[in-house]
């Protein structure tokens, strides 16, 4: 436990609480997961499969028609992958990354994470008793090849990438989803390749699965769920797909952990992936107006620089004209005007100057609330 530090968002939260627990007016941009509700059709299945009696363990693995759903899911982009060999559904993609890291990596390996990365990353590497080694990209999560080279070497048990990445909402192309795979070839890691947020891109991107560079699964490990897509966070469903021997170890920790994910939220995700699939091109329209919005506003407020984001619902800009520490300027703009963010330090010792921002707020907060912010920052210059 001595390994595995405390939030470091959870003083951010606990202000946030107390000053609207004193009538503040707090503005939500800390918030990591869809403003929507989940998709009616969705919730309709999970109520059925209650009524039905669903509500028993099921394989560890997961049950048979959700991991016929997650193979076709794939195939219908034509990505072969075998449910029954390649798949393992866990309780939401944390636990999915978890019990892969723990099938993979040995104490005292190094881990490459592409950062800024999340937090829960390191924090997982620690626990297993591994060496998180970050590497730097370029604004907007973009590669830095000879950054990554220079890192690799035989002690490098794996890789964690995240394309689109939580905080920039950057993407990674697939020329260097190519290159990382090499890289992996020729020093034997995993690549752990965390896509929860492949469906949330803008601008006419399609995100490159890790799948589609190693079919074979010979060195990557791939985390997806429905928390984004489907806006399920709480109803915790991921799944991890990868080689058989890493599939099967995953299993054997679940059996003797969690045993399954909850029966009837495995018949709501078979309906989540074969049913009326409208939620999302709804949901990513709506996220691009609102990405659009506050990247332009962060970009006309003085001395703040912000990559437009290609993924995800998140913006990452660089306060660093303001010579404040991110745990530091968080703080003052929270108590100041009642805007909350997560620190950039969060993602990496080299982001203490940046802030991370969720635009999973409708559009007349996010108005409101960075109109403030702007006229907050004035008073700093």
């Amino acid at each position: 436990m001595e390994r595995i530090p405390a939030s470091g968002t959870l003083k951010m939260f606990e202000l946030a609480r107390r000053l609207e627990d004193e009538g503040r007016r707090i503005y939500h941009f800390d918030i990591g997961q869809p403003d929507f509700p989940t998709p009616d059709n969705i919730v309709a299945a999970g109520i059925e499969a209650l009524k039905h009696g669903f509500t028993r363990y099921t394989p560890s693995r997961g049950i048979p028609p959700l991991l016929d759903a997650i193979e076709q899911y794939y195939g219908n982009r034509g990505i072969t992958i075998s449910g029954s060999k390649n798949v393992i559904v866990t309780p939401g993609a944390k636990m999915a990354l978890f019990q892969g890291f723990l099938s993979t990596i040995d104490a005292a390996d190094d881990v490459l994470l592409l950062s800024p990365a999340w937090p829960t990353y390191r924090v997982m590497i620690r626990t297993v008793g591994a060496k998180p080694v970050d590497v730097r990209t370029f604004p907007g999560y973009l590669l830095d090849e000879e950054a990554l080279k220079d890192a690799c070497s035989k002690s490098v048990t794996a890789l964690v990438i995240n394309t689109p990445n939580n905080p920039t909402g950057g993407v990674l192309e697939k020329e260097h989803m190519k290159l990382i795979h090499d890289l992996a070839i020729d020093y034997d890691f995993v690549v752990f390749s965390d896509e929860i947020y492949e469906m949330l891109v803008y601008d006419g991107f399609k995100q490159t699965s890790m799948l589609e560079i190693d079919p074979n699964l010979e060195h990557s490990l791939v985390i997806n769920g429905m928390s984004k897509t489907y806006s399920m966070t709480g109803w915790r469903l991921g799944f991890a797909i990868g080689n058989e021997e890493t599939i099967n170890n995953m299993i054997r920790i679940q059996q003797n952990t969690t045993s399954c994910a909850a029966s009837f939220v495995q018949y709501a995700g078979v309906e989540a992936l074969t049913g009326d699939q409208s939620s999302i091109s709804k949901m990513t329209s709506e996220y691009q107006k609102r990405r659009d919005l506050i990247t332009s506003l962060f970009c006309h407020m003085p001395g703040i620089q912000c990559v437009n984001p290609k993924g995800a619902f998140y913006v990452f800009p660089d306060f660093s004209t303001y010579g404040l520490s991110s745990n530091t300027l968080a703080e003052l703009i929270l108590k100041k005007t009642g805007i909350t963010s997560t620190p950039g330090l969060s993602f990496g010792k080299n982001y203490d100057d940046h802030l991370r921002f969720s635009y999973a707020v409708e559009i007349p907060e996010i108005k409101e609330g960075l109109a403030k912010l702007a006229d907050f920052l004035l008073t700093l210059l």
